[in-house]
């Protein structure tokens, strides 16, 4: 995959000389439908526009946790684990993993939902190509979710292990 984003990197940097030369000044928008000069970025940066963009953010963010049941359960997870991290009394090298842990999987999420809704607005029916990219997205997810279970599972199982004795939990070492 590396490979494949190199290449096509050169040949953009290659083919931008003649695009420039050519005078195509093809609008960064022209996948959108109806673009109109309006929509295009005004190219300076203004703390208005800034705003505006962490508003569609945050309204993303809500459709995500208003909308998605997958998003439910890792919003429950993540509430479990942060519970357990403040009970825990968990140090902050060790949040830093959770916490990460956490956005990550929100973000494969997020992920996963937006390619979703693009590929019912593409092409509403079934399709083999169709289900293997909405498979290829949830598989990514997945593979987020169990990466944070094991590091959950590494971070707080040894704050577990030292509260056994208080709990009067018998350790089991193996041997009579």
């Amino acid at each position: 995959m590396i490979c494949c984003t190199l290449i096509a990197a050169l040949l953009g940097m290659l083919a931008w000389p003649v695009r420039r030369w050519a005078g195509n000044r093809a609008s960064p928008l022209a996948w959108r439908l109806n673009a109109t000069a309006a929509d295009l970025p005004a190219g300076r940066f203004s703390l208005a526009a800034r705003r505006r963009s962490i508003g569609f953010a945050v309204e993303g963010m809500r459709d995500l946790f208003r909308y998605e049941h997958n998003a439910w359960i890792h919003l429950g997870a993540a509430a479990i684990v942060a519970t357990l991290g403040t009970l825990l009394r968990v140090t902050a090298n060790d949040w830093r993993w959770l916490i990460l842990s956490i956005a990550l999987v929100w973000a494969a999420e997020a992920g996963n939902t937006a390619v979703e809704q693009l590929c019912d607005l593409v092409h509403p029916g079934r399709h083999p190509v169709v289900k293997r990219v909405k498979d290829l997205a949830a598989g990514g997810v997945l593979i987020c979710a169990l990466a944070a279970m094991l590091i959950g599972a590494a971070t707080l199982l040894p704050y577990l292990h030292r509260l056994a004795p208080v709990l009067g939990v018998i350790h089991w070492t193996g041997s009579h």
